[in-house]
């Protein structure tokens, strides 16, 4: 039997059709798994959490859909998705992966042990015009209850049961420990009261020069007059005295830096001292004396031979 060739081009046009269809269908992109990781199944009570782990390995391109993702909030009346994360892996070996981190809390509390099921997710991925549908397969888990449902009573015919006795705990080490701390602590006071003169080293410690600084403040705490700068003088000059046992003038600086050698560092302010004092004593020139030494200057005078003296010990 013999056909036109109208005919016989139709027949091809939709062999080529037929043959195209499962091509197309083919090449459509599509989920290749779903795979979930859980915890085990078993020994769950009120109040757990649960976490899952959702690998969904798919076709190039193909995306979840942030819609299609479960809102966070209870999911029934025992069961609330807390926590929902999704994770992009990207293309590896021509697939393209994506991690769901799913977080449940039970609040079921079951009279014996009891098989629940969370229910299953479906999600949307989309490649533009391509789509395609997962399905995050349901979970099956055992909860237990907390406590059996009639306890037995004691021999008082309660449900109740005595306390705990109390543990005891080896206290050696750490009175060890703490006698050693509080006598470190005690040496370490100590050698502080010795340093800057506490009681019981005060007696041992009456540096004049430390004492001097105290009397300095208080004699220019009202003003800087000239009686005041005068006092403040005499003060500085009796701590120089005191230290070294005797009479202080400028000509005897040179005997009392060799007899205390601590102060040598110092032996330049020590000589403008001297100098201001002297105009200041003998030839009453108190503007000269305070631009030489003024008296901002010979409480910090004062407390360098204070910080000299702590040094020398």
């Amino acid at each position: 039997m013999r056909h036109s060739p109208a005919l016989s081009l139709r027949i091809a046009l939709c062999i080529a059709l037929a043959l195209a269809v499962p091509a197309a269908s083919a090449t459509a992109a599509a989920v290749r798994s779903v795979e979930l990781s859980g915890p085990r199944p078993f020994g769950f009570f009120i109040g757990d959490i649960i976490r899952h782990e959702v690998t969904i390995t798919a076709d190039p391109g193909l995306r979840v859909v942030a819609a299609s993702l479960p809102r966070p909030g209870p999911l029934t009346y025992w069961l609330e998705l807390r926590g929902v994360e999704l994770e992009d892996l990207g293309d590896r070996g021509g697939l393209r992966r994506h991690r769901l981190h799913l977080e449940y809390q039970t609040f079921y509390a079951p009279l014996e042990p009891l098989a629940l099921e969370i229910p299953p997710i479906a999600l949307t991925l989309q490649d533009g015009a391509e789509r395609a549908e997962a399905t995050v397969p349901a979970w099956t888990f055992l909860t237990s209850p907390l406590r059996e449902i009639r306890p037995q009573r004691d021999e008082t015919g309660t449900y109740l049961r005595p306390d705990a006795a109390p543990r005891g705990v080896p206290l050696s080490g750490w009175l060890m420990a703490t006698g050693g701390s509080s006598g470190s602590a005690l040496l370490l006071l100590g050698l502080i009261a010795r340093h800057r003169g506490w009681w019981p080293f005060r007696a041992r410690a009456r540096r004049p020069f430390a004492r001097s600084v105290r009397d300095l403040r208080r004699s220019l705490r009202d003003g800087a007059d000239m009686e005041a700068y005068r006092a403040a003088l005499l003060t500085l000059h009796r701590a120089f005295d005191a230290t070294a046992k005797r009479r202080i003038l400028a000509d005897d600086l040179p005997m009392f830096l060799d007899a205390a050698p601590a102060f040598r560092p110092l032996r330049s302010d020590i000589e403008r001292f001297f100098a201001a004092s002297r105009q200041a004593f003998f030839r009453t020139d108190g503007a000269a004396a305070f631009r030489l030494l003024p008296p901002e200057g010979l409480v910090a005078l004062g407390r360098r031979l204070a910080a000299a003296e702590r040094a020398a010990g």
